[in-house]
C-alpha cells in the first residue's frame, strides 16, 4: 500500500512537471494563426490569455491592436471602435496610433444611415477621419481618410438636400430656405446645386422676396450656364417685377 502511494506521487509529480507552459511568443503565435483563419474569436482567446498570463510583456500594445482587429474582421464595429480607443488611451504613441484612429473612422463609416435617415453616425465618421488627418498628415493612409471625408460628406450634403426639398414640396418655404442657405454655404461641392439654387430662388419668389429671388435665379443663368435649369431660371426672372437686377448684359432675358 506505501508503495503504491508513493507510485502515484511520483507520478503526479513527473505529469506535473512534463506539462509545458507556453512561452509569450507561442501564445501570441496561436492567436495570430487562428486570426489567420478568420477564427477571431478564439483569436481573441489566445490574445486574453497572452495578457493574463503575461502582463508585462512586450507585445501587449500588438495583442491590444489585434483584438480590435479581430472584431472587426467579424463585423462587431461597436466593439471594435472600443478596442481601438481602448488602445490608443494606452498606447497614443505606439507606431500603429495613426492606424487605430484610421479604424475608428471606419468603425462609424460601416454603420452610416441612408441619407434620408439621422446622420450623426456619419457626422461621428467625419470626425474620426479629420481627427486622423489632423493628427497624422503624412501617413500613408491619408488619402484613403481624404476620400472617406469626400464621401461622408456627400452623404451629408445629400441629407440637408433631402430635408430642404421636404420643406419645398411641403411649400414651407421659409424652412426649405434657411436649409438650402446652410447647404450652399456648407457643402459648395455638392453635386446638383444647380437644382438647389432653384429651389432657393423659387422659394424667395413664392415669399414675395422678388430682390433675392432675382439674385439667386440671375446667379443660375452666369453659374450653371449648361444646367436644364437655366432656361427655367430665365424665364421666372423674365416675369419677377422689376427689381433692377439685369436680366442680361442688355437687361433682357436671352
Amino acid at each position: 500500500m506505501v508503495v503504491t502511494a508513493g507510485i502515484l506521487c511520483v507520478l503526479a509529480l513527473t505529469g506535473c512537471a512534463s506539462k509545458k507552459t507556453l512561452t509569450a511568443e507561442e501564445i501570441l503565435r496561436s492567436g495570430d494563426t487562428q486570426l489567420g483563419r478568420q477564427r477571431g474569436d478564439k483569436a481573441r482567446g489566445f490574445y486574453q490569455q497572452l495578457l493574463e498570463e503575461y502582463p508585462e510583456n512586450r507585445y501587449k500594445a500588438e495583442v491590444q491592436f489585434k483584438i480590435a482587429e479581430s472584431l472587426y474582421s467579424e463585423k462587431s464595429y461597436l466593439e471594435a471602435r472600443f478596442e481601438y480607443e481602448k488602445f490608443l488611451e494606452l498606447y497614443p504613441q505606439h507606431s500603429l496610433a495613426a492606424q487605430a484612429q484610421f479604424q475608428i473612422g471606419m468603425c462609424h463609416a460601416q454603420e452610416v444611415s441612408p441619407f434620408d435617415r439621422d446622420q450623426r453616425v456619419t457626422l461621428n465618421a467625419l470626425r474620426a477621419f479629420r481627427l486622423f488627418r489632423q493628427k497624422y498628415p503624412q501617413e500613408a493612409l491619408l488619402q484613403e481618410a481624404e476620400a472617406q471625408i469626400t464621401s461622408l460628406r456627400q452623404r451629408l450634403a445629400e441629407h440637408e438636400f433631402d430635408v430642404a426639398r421636404f420643406y419645398y414640396r411641403k411649400e414651407a418655404y421659409q424652412a426649405a430656405i434657411r436649409r438650402l442657405l446652410n447647404l450652399i454655404q456648407v457643402y459648395p461641392d455638392m453635386s446638383d446645386m444647380d437644382i438647389a439654387f432653384y429651389m432657393l430662388a423659387d422659394s424667395y419668389r413664392r415669399e414675395e422676396n422678388y430682390v433675392k429671388a432675382a439674385r439667386v435665379f440671375r446667379n443660375i443663368v452666369d453659374r450653371f450656364p449648361t444646367s436644364a435649369y437655366v432656361p427655367r431660371s430665365a424665364a421666372r426672372l423674365r416675369n419677377l417685377p422689376d427689381t433692377g437686377i439685369p436680366r442680361d448684359a442688355d437687361g433682357a432675358v436671352p
